[in-house]
């Protein structure tokens, strides 16, 4: 029964995601003679990512506090494991937040400037990324020699 739900839901967000891509590339253009050429279906777009996106991070944190609540009552080192590893993550945030330039950008084309906390914000996000990227690699490379070092 839960195979053929998450089949069904797999294959719903599929068809979608063709669809609304679908619209935007071939929807047309708000006004095809301006600089700045926006497709009519952009809104969606947007909304249909910011769904997926925000659907995406609570059931992970679901899953992850129901896997954490199983860990704790089986095997409390695990557990210890999980809070570890979650700290870590916090402590990378607040290390590339302040490592982030505050330094207000002019938008091209609309001359809008974005304020200090947004450009904080989004340079944490990608100094983030690059710095899980590279602990990934790092543990793929590094993981099955300390194995068989053991």
């Amino acid at each position: 029964m839960l195979k053929n739900l998450s089949r069904i839901v797999l294959y719903l967000l599929c068809a979608i995601t063709v669809v609304v891509t679908v619209l935007f590339f071939t929807g047309g253009d708000v006004d095809p003679n301006a600089d700045y050429v926006e497709p009519v279906y952009t809104n969606a777009m947007i909304n249909l990512m910011y769904a997926c996106f925000f659907i995406t991070a609570i059931l992970a944190a679901a899953s992850a506090l129901w896997q954490f609540v199983i860990k704790l009552s089986s095997n409390k080192g695990s557990a210890i494991k999980t809070i570890v590893s979650i700290g870590l993550t916090v402590l990378v945030l607040a290390v590339t937040y302040f490592l982030s330039s505050g330094q207000e950008i002019t938008l091209l084309g609309t001359g809008e400037v974005v304020d200090e906390q947004t450009v904080r914000t989004v340079d944490m996000m990608i100094y983030t990324i690059y710095t899980m990227v590279g602990a990934a690699i790092l543990l793929m490379i590094f993981g099955p020699l300390a194995k068989r070092i053991k």
